[in-house]
């Protein structure tokens, strides 16, 4: 039957501020308020109606359905009209229905700062800056009353989504000019901020940043910055409530017909050891019954994603031309980054695993004892333990006047060194170069500007890259999407 899927959201924002100055110091204040209230309409098929008279021995007239408690009835499933879609009334009242959920979510917050000079150096100004952040969120998810009672056929079950948290926060900066108009230091300047963050949630953290502009000549600068940052995980991450959905066993089982796919290349030896070593035999055809996925939130499980980042780099800009020129040195770190995986990912990267079976993968699903199946894959949302990557910026732009007009050259180049990524502690795996993360990317561009006329060249560029060595061959088969 055809279904109908439609979402209304109204959605309002108010926003009030004042601004002013007293001397030299600047100050703002600022509230808001926000709310945003969302109505899902979808189409459902009463999964209690097809269960109670799907391909029974006899007729269930005379009985009720197990879920709504109302009057079944036989419906002409092998009936070709039925099959083409044309059905009585009675018939489209007993199979069908239309569900409603609603999602509210509200916000409101209050910021203020105040900025200003705090006192001279010898090579100018001290300028710094304090302020402060309150903040509440709330969210409130009621799934339509089919969804609520896990009665639509082959469609997710779920609960209802609430929960609020609120953030304090105090925050300062200071730029300092150092030194300058000496040999070999032009212009030094040092800016450092900090920022104190609560979480009614997750409890309190601190971060930071340093920054340093060194100008050794007008024409030569070094740029260096070392940082942190924190996230809590967002209210959906944290009360998301259970639900449960479901999906074929080719689109999640990676040993299905393993035998077959490593003699045609479309699968790794490693995957190939690793599903022979869990029993599954060379010419397994899959199970018949689908895959339970079970997803909800972390509350009281989910750790705050955390980030430290460190670049330094050299700018050239000459006198002589429109001409400026940059390296950047950067490495960043980040650890247990919120993230959802998805039940195919967990089930193929479990296998495909230099850890199996002890990666920790491995313990987010089962195996039906009766037929081999994949079952309750367990995709909730997780602290991934550690991401980091390392490697180099360059870029350089060129504006010149010509005979047709402005033309403006730009390239810019990443180099990458290092991709590392440990999903748990102790699993981390290093994927630079691999096939999605290439060494090398970047970009150049040429454009024209002649007055109210323009024209540009664009090409992108992407570098070598290969899973030879941990596919253990040269051809690939992607299994998204294979049934």
């Amino acid at each position: 039957d055809h279904a109908d899927d439609s979402v209304e959201v109204s959605y309002g924002r108010a926003l009030l501020g004042f601004s002013g100055s007293v001397g030299d110091y600047s100050w703002d204040i600022s509230g808001q308020y926000s709310r945003s209230d969302g109505d899902y309409i979808s189409d459902q098929i009463f999964d209690d109606s097809v269960t109670s008279s799907w391909f029974q021995n006899g007729s269930c007239v005379g009985q009720t359905t197990s879920v709504r408690g109302v009057p079944c009835m036989d419906p002409r499933w092998l009936d070709p009209d039925f099959n083409n879609g044309v059905l009585t009334p009675e018939e489209r009242a007993f199979l069908f229905g239309t569900e409603t959920g609603n999602t509210e979510y509200t916000q409101w917050s209050i910021e203020g700062t105040v900025s200003g000079p705090l006192f001279d150096l010898p090579a100018g100004e001290v300028l710094g800056a304090i302020g402060f952040q309150y903040r509440e969120d709330e969210i409130r998810d009621v799934p339509g009353e089919i969804t609520l009672a896990s009665n639509g056929w082959g469609n997710t079950a779920a609960g209802i989504t609430e929960g609020d948290d609120s953030t304090t926060a105090i925050f300062g900066e200071i730029e300092v000019p150092v030194i300058s108009d000496v040999p070999l230091i032009y212009n030094l300047i040092v800016n450092a901020s900090a920022r104190y963050t609560d979480v009614d949630s997750y409890g309190s953290d601190s971060t930071w940043k340093v920054g340093v502009n060194w100008e050794l000549t007008p024409e030569v600068r070094v740029r260096a910055s070392s940082g942190t940052s924190f996230r809590t995980p967002a209210l959906y991450e944290l009360y998301l409530a259970n639900q449960t959905s479901f999906t074929g066993q080719r689109r999640v089982d990676p040993c299905i017909r393993w035998g077959t796919n490593l003699e045609d290349g479309s699968i790794s030896q490693r995957l190939a050891d690793n599903c022979a070593a869990d029993g599954i035999a060379p010419d397994f055809t899959g199970a018949p019954i689908s895959a339970t996925i079970i997803t909800g939130g972390g509350l009281g499980v989910l750790e705050a994603e955390t980030s430290e980042a460190n670049t330094i780099g050299i700018v050239w800009q000459p006198d002589f031309a429109n001409l400026s020129v940059s390296a950047d040195f950067f490495d960043i770190k980040i650890e247990d980054q919120v993230s959802q995986l998805g039940a195919s990912t967990i089930v193929s990267a479990c296998y495909n695993s230099d850890f199996f079976p002890t990666d920790p993968l491995c313990a987010l699903f089962e195996r039906r004892a009766l037929d081999q199946g994949i079952d309750n894959i367990r995709d909730s949302y997780i602290n991934v333990a550690e991401q980091r990557n390392r490697g180099w910026d360059l870029a350089a732009t060129w504006v010149t006047d010509t005979p047709v007009g402005m033309l403006t050259l730009e390239t810019q180049h990443t180099f990458q060194i290092e991709d590392t990524v440990a999903l748990f502690e102790d699993t981390a795996q290093d994927f630079n170069g691999e096939v999605g993360e290439p060494k090398w990317t970047g970009r150049v561009s040429a454009a024209l500007q002649n007055g109210a006329w323009s024209g540009a060249w664009v090409a992108n560029i992407i570098g070598d890259a290969s899973n030879y060595d941990s596919f253990g061959g040269n051809t690939v088969t992607l299994r998204g999407g294979r049934e």
